[in-house]
């Protein structure tokens, strides 16, 4: 009777360790590891794992953790006294979520759900990096004549299908010191299509340039400011920063 006291104030109790494939994963693939779930002294009924994918975002001037994928990873079973139970798994990551960096979080938290007792719980950071066409959008930006500076994920309710944007903000460079104060991007993408909004600030002026296009009709125009233009999108983006438009 003591031990089950302690085991539900957390002392004793069985414990989570999430190991993960200690790698960088791409937005959109697959994040692979296993649960390990140590027994603690007395045998204990687990309800539930489950499996939370986590962002930093910040809302109201301050950061916060937000959900943006709860996984089921197993159903109930009796975990015995210092038992060890491994369950594997691979979860999809959304083709949406965040490029990770140091000042905003990706991470996963699991968690063991029993009953009248404090859940046990495990914090794993992961290192996710922007899929390919985003990598190549952000380095025509660079070599355009800006450099990356700052990366933010900001809160925002009309954003869909999570209320916020990540933002990548670049300075000028080059050519283009002194004519541009900042240079900032945000991307939307799915697997059917991608949405770039590009802002440029100036002498306290902002420029918004959108552009629109869809992965499944080839034939489909490019929309620039809701207009289409039948042009690769990329050579579109080389013809903005490379021309003379930023002069004032």
């Amino acid at each position: 009777m003591i031990l089950r006291s302690l085991a539900s104030l957390g002392i004793g109790a069985a414990v989570v360790d999430t190991q993960l494939e200690d790698k960088p994963i791409y937005a959109g693939d697959l994040l692979k590891g296993e649960v390990c779930i140590q027994g603690g002294e007395i045998e204990q009924l687990i309800d539930d794992i489950y499996f939370y994918l986590m962002v930093e975002i910040t809302k109201n001037d301050k950061k916060k953790p937000y959900m943006l994928k709860k996984i089921h990873l197993s159903e109930g079973f009796t975990i015995q006294r210092r038992m060890t139970k491994k369950i594997p798994f691979e979860v999809r990551i959304p083709l949406e979520t965040p490029m990770s960096t140091g000042s905003y979080r990706v991470f996963v938290k699991t968690g063991l759900d029993i009953k009248k007792a404090i859940d046990p719980q495990d914090v794993d950071d992961i290192d996710v990096v922007p899929p390919a066409l985003i990598q190549k959008l952000l380095k025509e930006v660079e070599n355009g004549g800006f450099i990356l500076y700052k990366i933010s994920n900001q809160y925002d309710q009309s954003v869909k299908p999570h209320p916020f944007f990540q933002m990548f903000q670049f300075k000028p460079t080059g050519k283009n010191h002194g004519l541009v104060d900042e240079l900032g991007v945000i991307f939307s993408l799915s697997d059917r299509e991608m949405h770039m909004d590009i802002e440029i600030v100036r002498a306290g002026s902002v420029l918004h340039t959108d552009f629109y296009w869809s992965f499944e009709d080839i034939g489909q125009p490019l929309l620039m400011n809701r207009e289409q233009r039948y042009e690769d999108p990329i050579l579109k983006l080389q013809e903005i920063l490379n021309t003379n438009q930023f002069k004032r």
